[in-house]
């Protein structure tokens, strides 16, 4: 039996001359979460096309409390506040309802 896994998903878009900033950005969130990060969460971002710069950030919890505990953070606080001032965009992670699965890697 697969363990169900609570996601969420942001999308975000950064300007060329913003790449720098952003990596600092996101490089000091990831360091913020492996010093007090929470226990029973994944985090990833990823780059969709490097030249383009848009950008998916994928959260995986064990739990729904440990999600919400985690946006209400200072950590994921401040992360969120620092990319949208620096994207002009209102940022937020959305839920993921899962649907279908198929895992052939195990």
């Amino acid at each position: 039996n697969i363990l169900q896994m609570v996601r969420y998903f942001m999308t975000f878009h950064i300007r060329d001359e913003q790449i720098d900033a952003a990596a600092k950005i996101i490089n000091a969130y990831f360091d913020a979460l492996e010093k007090g990060g929470p226990g029973g969460m994944r985090s990833q971002c990823y780059e969709t096309d490097h030249h383009e710069h848009n950008y998916i950030h994928i959260k995986s919890f064990k739990k729904d409390a440990v999600a919400r505990h985690h946006f209400k953070s200072g950590i994921c606080k401040k992360y969120l506040q620092q990319l949208m001032q620096l994207c002009g965009q209102d940022l937020h992670f959305t839920k993921l309802y899962q649907q279908q699965t198929f895992e052939s890697i195990y």
